[in-house]
């Protein structure tokens, strides 16, 4: 059992030691890190999300579970707003830590790391109901915190405009239609997806190697990052044991790889962009939650193999 965690979870951490030591080497300097998130987001990502969307099976209860999550989303930002103003866990912006997930940079990689490209539909049933809220309730959110504001016509036109976005939709509609079905064997359609395929092997060890060259301990303030985590952790925990129970009951019977799929998807940290919204007016706090979200991406490898050590690999 532990043998079999260790060499699933050694590449993982093999990746992250490189891209730490390869930034702190300055063989991977910030502008190429910068170029490479571009690379994953614009081709890598919607790649792997495009073909696996385009050949899972897809249910008329699943909508379910899409409603599930994005509602479990929108009560653990309420929670936060709860915790914060009875000073159970009171820091600036603590609201839009509690919700959220950052599904493609971490998520994606985590679990095709641990269970393949080919069972990655298992957490994008989970995660499609969360990137419509990220969209059109988070992003909206955040920007009215940090200008007053907020631009919907630019939201809508960045939605639409995003290869993610495109990848997914475009993918559904194929398949949903039943077009991709009289298509599949088509020369170049097999083409496409072969290409597809490869671009999406290098998603993972490229994303891998990103969040290692982003790990810097140094000025973590340890005490409240690691109380901040650590009541997220538990706000998780029972929402999404809950999602698991109802997705149980009214979606589908739910196999080992799902229940890790759903252990997986509410261990990821909260989303990376909280930090770009907050931009240069609220620097002290952007420095904090920085920070933060590097500390969460190991503490969720290190819970996560604790937990496949009791439950099983």
């Amino acid at each position: 059992m532990v043998l079999d965690i260790f060499i699933k979870f050694f590449p993982i951490f093999f990746l992250l030691l490189i891209g730490f030591f390869l930034k702190k080497t300055e063989v991977l300097k910030e502008d190429m890190v910068v170029g490479l998130k571009k690379i994953i987001v614009s081709a890598g990502l919607p790649a792997i999300l495009f073909m696996s969307f385009l050949t899972m099976k897809v249910e008329a209860s699943y909508i379910l579970l899409f409603a599930g999550t994005f509602i479990i989303c929108n009560l653990l930002y309420v929670t936060g707003i709860i915790l914060n103003k009875t000073g159970m866990c009171q820091y600036p912006f603590s609201p839009f830590f509690f919700t959220g997930f950052e599904f493609g940079m971490v998520g994606v990689a985590l679990f095709t790391s641990l269970f393949g490209v080919e069972n990655l539909h298992y957490i994008l049933l989970i995660g499609l109901g969360h990137e419509f809220y990220i969209w059109f309730v988070y992003a909206p959110l955040l920007e009215a915190k940090n200008i007053g504001k907020v631009h919907f016509k630019k939201i809508i036109k960045s939605f639409f405009k995003s290869p993610i976005i495109i990848a997914i939709l475009s993918a559904l509609f194929l398949n949903l239609s039943g077009i991709y079905s009289h298509i599949e064997y088509n020369p170049i359609i097999l083409g496409l997806l072969s290409s597809a395929d490869i671009l999406s092997g290098i998603v993972t060890p490229l994303i891998l190697l990103i969040i290692g060259a982003q790990l810097n301990f140094k000025k973590i303030e340890w005490k409240s990052a690691l109380h901040l985590i650590g009541v997220r952790l538990i706000v998780v925990g029972i929402f999404g044991t809950l999602l698991a129970f109802f997705t149980t009951r009214y979606v589908m019977d739910i196999n080992q790889i799902m229940i890790y799929a759903f252990i997986i998807f509410f261990l990821l940290p909260p989303p990376f962009i909280i930090t770009v919204f907050l931009g240069e007016k609220y620097k002290k706090e952007n420095i904090f939650y920085n920070n933060l979200l590097v500390l969460y991406t190991p503490v969720t490898l290190i819970i996560l193999m604790i937990v496949m050590f009791f439950i099983g690999a």
